[in-house]
């Protein structure tokens, strides 16, 4: 399974922005979106996929992120 990188258009009342590269995303959630449902969300929509996603979290009105490693 691949990773899709149209994350908003996927979550669009949760997810603000996405912005990085091949190596890593940076999602920059709503300030109300539970951040460890939306982990577990993604966890479980894409557990299988070809190359492993690493996908740095946090809450628009936060500077601190969680990392989330996909494979």
């Amino acid at each position: 399974m691949e990773f899709p990188h149209e994350l908003k258009e996927l979550y669009p009342g949760q997810i603000i922005e996405v912005r990085g590269n091949a190596d890593a995303l940076t999602v920059i959630l709503s300030a109300d979106v539970d951040i460890e449902a939306f982990k577990n969300e993604l966890k479980k929509k894409f557990s299988n996929l070809e190359d492993q996603q690493i996908l740095f979290i946090k809450h628009e009105d936060k500077q601190d992120f969680e990392k989330l490693i996909l494979d």
